[in-house]
């Protein structure tokens, strides 16, 4: 069995050096002689490394050339293909490729580590390791996170399901809590309670991102927010609601933005508020014409419109519409 590991860098590819973490290239290697000092040699590994930087400072341009790393791979005589990547933008890159490959390749595994891999504490080494056993055991096709928890329990993820960590937390969560499977020591076990609809849209490929996505602005509601003015270059709003689907829609600067996005035929896409029994507050998305999206990662979707607008394809066409298995199965 033959495995393509591409390196991007982040905590997994990095050593300390006094005070200061930072990319080292030895690790490569490192991760690969802890794995197999502890496992059996049936599996041959090939290297490549796209680019190596800190996961904090990938753009557009990095997310393009790992998606161009993989999709130059993905139909070469590999079992899988895994993905070294750092933990603070892992989502990022996990959405992005879900959507360049959608659901039905080899598996693509991205890995991350929590800490550096000479730190006891790193679970790194066992996310890998799992991304191995399942590149072996066939479980699923596609791509796909796995990541140990505080727990001490190793869980796959689909990619495009990913939630952003929590703040000064290590663990990992899909939206509603809904992973594809888990670990039980050395067992896969699929997660009975996990649905997802078929591909229904074709996957972007090797397409290529901007370097900023500035064509969208990105609103997070918090107390007391201010909402953008919608420049000449903006294409897209995409708002991510509280916990219960609502915005502040109470107060003239939300209706001049509101406004303002009708006025120059912007659309703006809501998400977290899920098509369910809505607030009071949340009555005048349908007055201003905007967009709720299904029940999906706020991550997967931003990602989604960003590959959208840079393939001049119609976000609000393909919205509703499941790939990479992204949006939840009602």
């Amino acid at each position: 069995m033959k495995i393509l590991v591409l390196f991007t860098g982040g905590t997994i590819g990095c050593s300390v050096n006094g005070e200061m973490i930072s990319p080292d290239k030895k690790n490569e290697k490192l991760l690969l002689k802890i794995y197999s000092d502890k496992s059996d040699a049936s599996v041959e590994f090939e290297t490549a490394e796209p680019y190596y930087a800190l996961s904090e400072n990938n753009t557009g341009l990095t997310l393009s050339k790992l998606i161009s790393a993989v999709c130059s791979k993905i139909h070469k005589d590999y079992s899988g293909i895994i993905v070294t990547h750092g933990t603070d933008t892992l989502q990022y890159s996990a959405a992005a490729l879900s959507y360049a490959l959608g659901s039905r390749n080899i598996p693509v595994m991205l890995v991350s580590s929590n800490y550096v891999l000479k730190d006891s504490r790193a679970n790194g080494v066992d996310n890998f390791s799992a991304a191995v056993d399942f590149i072996k055991g066939g479980f699923g096709k596609g791509v796909f996170v796995p990541y140990k928890n505080s727990d001490g329990k190793v869980y796959i993820h689909r990619a495009s399901r990913l939630l952003q960590h929590n703040a000064l937390s290590d663990d990992l969560f899909s939206i509603k809590n809904l992973y594809y499977g888990s670990y039980v020591g050395d067992t896969f076990i699929k997660n009975p309670d996990y649905g997802a609809a078929d591909d229904e849209i074709i996957p972007f490929g090797n397409i290529k991102l901007s370097e900023y996505s500035n064509k969208i602005q990105v609103i997070q509601t918090y107390v007391g927010c201010e909402y953008p003015h919608m420049n000449e270059s903006s294409r897209a709003a995409l708002i991510k609601t509280y916990h219960s689907g609502t915005i502040c829609t109470g107060d003239n600067r939300f209706k001049q933005f509101a406004e303002e996005c009708r006025q120059k035929n912007i659309p703006c896409y809501i998400c977290g508020a899920e098509n369910r029994e809505i607030y009071e507050s949340a009555k005048v998305f349908e007055e201003y014409g905007f967009t709720v999206l299904p029940p999906a990662s706020f991550v997967s979707q931003y990602i989604k419109l960003w590959l959208c607008l840079s393939a001049g394809r119609d976000f609000k066409e393909i919205c509703n519409k499941s790939l990479g298995e992204d949006i939840l199965k009602e």
